[in-house]
C-alpha cells in the first residue's frame, strides 16, 4: 500500500512539473510572440525573425499570427529562399490566403518556375475581380511567355562592380567625372547605426571621383541569403505580467554588438549629408551644384521615421542650405527623386492617398510659384503595385514596377511623353531585368552605357551595362527551281514581321547571292522576284547567338516561256545589227554601240553618293545609290565604269588629291565587294584640280566634292 502510495505520489510530482514545464514554455513563447509582434510592426523585420521563430517552437494560439509575419519578415528583407519555405509552412498548416499565395507565386518567379506562378495567378484572377486584378492579370501575362523580355539580350552586356558588398549597394548616379551611389556597408567594427529593417547600418552616400577608378569582377559569385540565427536573442523579460518596467529590449550578438565581417572604406560624398540619417537614392542638377536627396525624418509619427525628400546647394566646396521640399507630407513617405531633363520638374515616388495604390511616381513643377502642389503620372504609369527609382535620359522616362508583367520582382520599364500623354511603358528585358529585382537605371550621358542596381545575386549590388546591337548576317541564295541556276538579278526585300514593313533590299550578283544584317530572335520574312519568274518567299528561321548564318535557298519558278521566234539580225529593233550591237537584247543608240544612254542615270546616282567626312568610307545613304548601279552591271555585263574622285579647295593639295583617290577606290572595292570582275572598274583621283563650280562658296564647295561615273560598253 505505501508503495502504490508514494508510486501515485511521484506521479503526481512528476505530472506538476510536466505541467509547470510546459506552462513555462508556453509563458516564454508568448514572450517572444510578443517581442517579435513589436519589432514587426515598427518594421524592425530583421529583429523580429529571430523572436517569430523562437515563439513557433512552442505551439500555442499565436502560430497562425506568428507563421505568417514570419514568411512576411523574411519578404521584406529579401531573404526570399526563407520566406518561400514559411509562406509554404503557413498554407500547410493554416490553410492559404490571398495574400500567401501571390507572394508563393512571386517567389516562384524569382526561381524562374515560371509555370507554378502563372498557375496560381491564373487562379487568382479568375476567382473574380478585386483592387489588384490588374496586377493578377498582368504578372499572369508575363509569367505565361517570358521570350518577349529576351529577344534583345544579345544586344546588351553587364558586369558586376568589384566595390560592391555583402551588404547593399544601390542606385548610382553620375556625378562629374565620378559616381555616387548609396549603401549601408558596414565601415568600422562598432558604433554603427542601425536600419532595424534589415538590421544593417544606416544607409549612407558613397563616392567614386572619377569612373576610371571603377573596376568590374572576372566572376560572379552564387546567389546568397543572410541568415538569422534564433540563438543570438535573449528577451529582457522575467516571464510575468508586463508592468510599467519592462521594456522589451532585444540583445542581439553581432547584430548589435561588433562586426566580425568585412570593413570597407571608401570616400563619403559629404560630411553634411553623412550624419543623423538614413540616406536613400538622389539626383544632382546639370550644373552639379544642387542635389536632391532621400532620408528618414528624425519626427516619428505614429512610431515611423518616414522618408522625406531634401535639397542641397553646393557653396564653397560645402553642401549647406539643406531643406525639406515643399511638397513633403510628414504622414507618408517621400522618396527616389529625379530631376527632368529641362530640370523644370522633380519627378519622386510617394505612397500618399489618392494614388493607384502602392509607391507611385508623382512630379512637381519646380519653376511654378506652388511647388507643394504634386501631380500623378496617371494609371498609363502608376498600378495597383509599386513604382520606384524613376531617372530620366534626354526625353526618356525609366522607373521600375511590379504591378506590369515581367521576369519577377520588380522590372525597369521605359516610356516618354507626347504633347503631355505618356505612351504606354515597353519592359526594357533581359539582362537588365532578371527574376528578382532591377531597378536605379542611368545614363553616362548617351543611350548605351551606364549603371543599374539589382539583387539578383542576395543583396542589392551594382551592374554597368553597355548596349551594343547585336547583328547576325544573314545570307542566302536565289536559284531556278527547274534548273537550279543561280539567278542574278532578282530582287530580295526583307520584311520586319513585327510591323510588316520592308526594312532592307538587295539585287543579287551574278553569283544569285543576297545578304542582310538582321537582329536575332526576332521575325523576318524574305520576298523574292525576278522577270519571268514568279514571286516567292521564305519566313527567316530563328536566330540565335551566331554572327553569320547561311540559310537554304529561294527557289523561284520561272514563266511558261513563249514559243521562239523566228531568229532576227536586229532583235531590239535599234538599227544595229547583232553581230555588232553590244546589247542586243535592249535597244539602244547606234553612237553607243546599240545599247541603251544610262550615262544621266549613272550621273544622277553618282550625286547621291557621300562619305564620312575627312574619310573615304562610304556613309549608310550612299548604299542604295551603288546598289542601283549594281543592278545595270548585272544587266550589262559588258559595262565597264570609270570612276573619278573630286575634292574642294579646302586642306592641302597633295591631302585632298591622295583623299580623292582613296574615295574612288572605295567605290570600286564596293562593286567589287558585290562580286562583279575587278576590271570591269578603274579608278582616279583628281584632288581639287577639277572644279565644277566656285570653291569661295559652300554651296560650290559642296558641288565640288564629288564622285563622278562613266559608263562605257565594251
Amino acid at each position: 500500500m505505501k508503495k502504490i502510495i508514494l508510486y501515485i505520489l511521484v506521479l503526481t510530482a512528476a505530472a506538476h512539473a510536466a505541467a509547470l514545464a510546459q506552462s513555462g514554455r508556453s509563458a516564454r513563447a508568448e514572450v517572444y510572440f510578443r517581442n517579435g509582434e513589436k519589432e514587426f510592426n515598427d518594421q524592425r523585420y530583421t529583429f523580429a525573425i529571430p523572436f517569430l521563430k523562437t515563439s513557433l517552437e512552442h505551439p500555442g494560439k499565436n502560430d497562425s499570427i506568428a507563421g505568417m509575419h514570419l514568411a512576411e519578415a523574411y519578404w521584406y528583407v529579401k531573404n526570399y529562399d526563407s520566406a518561400l519555405a514559411y509562406y509554404r509552412l503557413f498554407e500547410k498548416k493554416h490553410g492559404a490566403n490571398s495574400v500567401s499565395r501571390q507572394r508563393i507565386a512571386e517567389l516562384s518567379a524569382n526561381l524562374k518556375n515560371y509555370s507554378e506562378a502563372a498557375s496560381i495567378y491564373k487562379k487568382l484572377a479568375a476567382e473574380g475581380a478585386n483592387k489588384t486584378n490588374g496586377i493578377l492579370q498582368e504578372r499572369l501575362k508575363g509569367f505565361a511567355d517570358t521570350k518577349p523580355f529576351y529577344k534583345d539580350s544579345l544586344d546588351f552586356t553587364i558586369r558586376l562592380l568589384h566595390l560592391n558588398t555583402q551588404q547593399q549597394d544601390f542606385s548610382p548616379q553620375y556625378y562629374g567625372a565620378g559616381m555616387v551611389f548609396v549603401s549601408n556597408r558596414y565601415t568600422r567594427k562598432s558604433g554603427e547605426k542601425e536600419f532595424g529593417w534589415d538590421g544593417l547600418p544606416f544607409a549612407n552616400i558613397y563616392w567614386v571621383k572619377d569612373t576610371a577608378d571603377i573596376y568590374t569582377s572576372d566572376t560572379v559569385p552564387g546567389r546568397s541569403s543572410r541568415t538569422h540565427d534564433v540563438n543570438r536573442i535573449k528577451a529582457t523579460d522575467d516571464y510575468t505580467a508586463q508592468t510599467s518596467n519592462d521594456n522589451d529590449i532585444i540583445v542581439v550578438a553581432n547584430a548589435r554588438g561588433a562586426y566580425n565581417g568585412t570593413v570597407h572604406k571608401l570616400a563619403r560624398f559629404s560630411d553634411e549629408l553623412s550624419a543623423k540619417y538614413n540616406y536613400g537614392p538622389l539626383c544632382f542638377n546639370k550644373a552639379g551644384n544642387k542635389v536632391y536627396f532621400t532620408r528618414n525624418n528624425l519626427s516619428p509619427n505614429n512610431g515611423r521615421y518616414n522618408l522625406e525628400i531634401c535639397s542641397a546647394t553646393l557653396e564653397k566646396g560645402n553642401w549647406g542650405n539643406i531643406r525639406i521640399m515643399p511638397f513633403v507630407e510628414q504622414e507618408y513617405d517621400f522618396y527616389h527623386p529625379a530631376l527632368s531633363n529641362d530640370e523644370a520638374r522633380l519627378y519622386f515616388c510617394s505612397n500618399k492617398p489618392g494614388g493607384q495604390g502602392g509607391s507611385d511616381i508623382y512630379y512637381v513643377n519646380l519653376d511654378a510659384e506652388d511647388t507643394k502642389s504634386a501631380y500623378s503620372l496617371g494609371s498609363r504609369i502608376n498600378t495597383p503595385g509599386n513604382e520606384l527609382f524613376p531617372t530620366i535620359n534626354g526625353d526618356t522616362l525609366y522607373y521600375s514596377t511590379d504591378g506590369f508583367a515581367g521576369l519577377g520582382g520588380l522590372d525597369i520599364y521605359k516610356t516618354y511623353a507626347v504633347r503631355g500623354v505618356w505612351k504606354a511603358p515597353v519592359n526594357a528585358g533581359y539582362p537588365l531585368n532578371s527574376s528578382y529585382d532591377d531597378f536605379g537605371l542611368t545614363f553616362n550621358g548617351t543611350k548605351t552605357k551606364g549603371f543599374f542596381s539589382s539583387n539578383r545575386l542576395g543583396t542589392d549590388d551594382i551592374y554597368v551595362f553597355e548596349n551594343r546591337p547585336f547583328r547576325v548576317q544573314i545570307e542566302g541564295t536565289v536559284l531556278s527551281r527547274l534548273t537550279m541556276r543561280r539567278l542574278d538579278v532578282a530582287t530580295v526585300l526583307l520584311r520586319d514581321e513585327e510591323t510588316r514593313t520592308v526594312i532592307d533590299s538587295f539585287v543579287t550578283t551574278i553569283t544569285g547571292n543576297f545578304s542582310f544584317a538582321v537582329k536575332p530572335l526576332h521575325p523576318y520574312t524574305l520576298l523574292a522576284s525576278r522577270n519571268g519568274y514568279i514571286d516567292d518567299s521564305l519566313q527567316v528561321p530563328n536566330t540565335g547567338a551566331e554572327r553569320k548564318l547561311e540559310i537554304q535557298p529561294i527557289l523561284l519558278t520561272p514563266v511558261v516561256a513563249p514559243q521562239p521566234q523566228p531568229p532576227v539580225l536586229d532583235k531590239d529593233g535599234d538599227g544595229v545589227q547583232d553581230s555588232k550591237d553590244k546589247c542586243p537584247d535592249v535597244k539602244g543608240a547606234k553612237e553607243n554601240n546599240g545599247c541603251p544612254d544610262i550615262q544621266a542615270e549613272i550621273d544622277k546616282l553618282a550625286k547621291m553618293v557621300f562619305f564620312k567626312t575627312a574619310s573615304a568610307e562610304l556613309s549608310p545613304a550612299s548604299l542604295k545609290p551603288l546598289n542601283e548601279v549594281c543592278a545595270y552591271l548585272a544587266k550589262y555585263p559588258n559595262l565597264t565604269l570609270y570612276i573619278e574622285g573630286h575634292t574642294d579647295s579646302r586642306a592641302p593639295a597633295p591631302y585632298n588629291l591622295d583623299l580623292s583617290k582613296r574615295r574612288a577606290r572605295s567605290v570600286r572595292d564596293y562593286f567589287i565587294r558585290k562580286g562583279f570582275a575587278a576590271n570591269r572598274f578603274t579608278s582616279e583621283g583628281f584632288g581639287l584640280t577639277r572644279p565644277i563650280a566656285d570653291n569661295n562658296t559652300e554651296e560650290g564647295r559642296a558641288m565640288n566634292r564629288r564622285v563622278a561615273i562613266k559608263a562605257n560598253f565594251h
